[in-house]
């Protein structure tokens, strides 16, 4: 009966053990710096691999995310390079819309088309559950510990050193100092995908009155007045 016992013990342990260190696997899997090989392309996957890894390595210190993804960024080949800016600039088009909008201008107190835009570079920079889960719900960034400007009071979203991003990686793996019609920015450009500040909005346009309405929970942690 002891015998018996002790092996159902192990055979237990072992189970729980097994489903534990799975568990940590999943949930480090953010953690671990996305790998492409060559011969791969780069697509909408891999991109939030990297901004994943970027986001769970440095969280929201701009700087330390800066570097991640530009590490990350200087292991491709140009042509992936090209191809990661094109999927930046679709993801700068989708998250332009009037939600996000509104969230922008609850969190900073204001915005504009630059500021709006360096938003949705830092709310790309956030990671994929991020940024879809803000997409369907603005009100979702009430959940993350959004830094503080000390001074102003305002939430610091902004992460604009995403907009060169390609094209430094794209001069350090090709080793052109000069910019010509090669490098990412001037290659969607020409391709007609180039998305930055002026973008159309997707959505419902609304007045300062309607912010508490889109945004209750942002709005209350936000609004001062």
């Amino acid at each position: 009966m002891l015998k018996y016992f002790l092996v159902i013990a192990t055979v237990s342990c072992l189970t729980a053990c097994g489903q534990t260190n799975s568990n940590n696997q999943s949930n480090n899997k953010s953690d671990t710096a996305p790998s492409l090989t060559k011969d791969k392309q780069m697509d909408t996957a891999f991109f939030w691999k990297i901004m994943d890894y970027a986001f769970a390595k440095a969280q929201f210190d701009n700087k330390l995310k800066e570097q991640a993804i530009l590490d990350q960024l200087t292991k491709l080949t140009p042509d992936q390079i090209q191809q990661f800016e094109i999927i930046f600039q679709q993801m700068n088009q989708k998250a332009s819309t009037w939600n996000n909008f509104a969230a922008h201008t609850i969190i900073e107190g204001g915005s504009s088309d630059d500021t709006y835009y360096y938003f949705r570079c830092w709310l790309i920079s956030l990671g994929q559950k991020n940024f879809d889960e803000t997409l369907k719900d603005p009100d979702y960034l009430a959940s993350l510990d959004i830094p503080i400007n000390k001074k102003y009071g305002y939430g610091e979203v902004i992460f604009e050193e995403l907009i060169p991003m390609s094209d430094k990686a794209y001069s350090i793996v090709t080793g052109k100092q000069t910019e010509d019609e090669t490098f990412p920015r001037a290659f969607v450009q020409k391709k007609g995908l180039f998305y930055d500040s002026n973008t159309d909005m997707k959505g419902k346009e609304w007045t300062d009155e309607d912010l508490p309405k889109i945004a209750p929970k942002l709005y209350k942690k936000f609004n001062k007045n």
